[in-house]
């Protein structure tokens, strides 16, 4: 009995050391890309940053008028690739991790339409995968960015809670997220 529990324990101290966390995010203004930035310093994980295949695109001219029109794109098709905006980054290896962090911005109530594209793209393969959401908005609740990414990865098993952190909140983030990643389990 002894040996098959000795066994089991390096099973999972194997498995343990396998399990890799990747942390996918879209940043237009750099609130995500700060709040990713201080994440990577309280655990350990690879990083991947979505970048829309356009380049220079001012989201914010106009009063948003680009973004606000992606986003109204995918609403009234969200089932249709050609509703997503391209982006021109790819992964080969999501079946490396099990774990995936999502930073995403709100735009107009949902999850900013360069993400909403990789995850279009990449959700199905995130089934299994303990998905945690964190979201960057200027005032607005984040229920619709939770929809999105219940939409997009349909099979994938979301930590709760999701965490927002506010803009205007995003330079004192560190304890936020160290809050966070221990209500769920992330951190010790």
């Amino acid at each position: 009995m002894k040996r098959i529990l000795f066994i089991w324990t390096l099973l999972l101290s194997a498995f343990s050391l396998q399990a890799k966390t990747l942390i996918v995010y879209y940043s237009y203004t750099n609130n995500v890309h700060q709040i990713v930035t201080d994440l990577r310093t309280q655990i350990q994980a690879d990083v991947l940053r979505i970048e829309p295949a356009e380049e220079g695109l001012d989201y914010a001219a106009n009063n948003y008028a680009i973004g606000s029109a992606l986003i109204s794109a995918i609403r009234k098709a969200p089932g249709k690739a050609s509703s997503y905006p391209p982006i021109k980054t790819t992964i080969r290896n999501l079946k490396d991790y099990d774990t995936i962090l999502i930073g995403a911005p709100l735009w107009w109530s949902n999850m900013a339409a360069p993400l909403q594209s990789f995850l279009f793209a990449y959700g199905s393969q995130m089934a299994g995968k303990r998905i945690g959401l964190i979201v960057s908005s200027a005032s607005t609740g984040i229920s619709g960015v939770e929809a999105d990414a219940k939409r997009l990865i349909p099979k994938g098993k979301f930590l709760s809670p999701s965490l927002w952190i506010r803009s205007s909140e995003t330079r004192k983030c560190h304890s936020m997220i160290a809050r966070w990643l221990k209500e769920t389990g992330l951190k010790k």
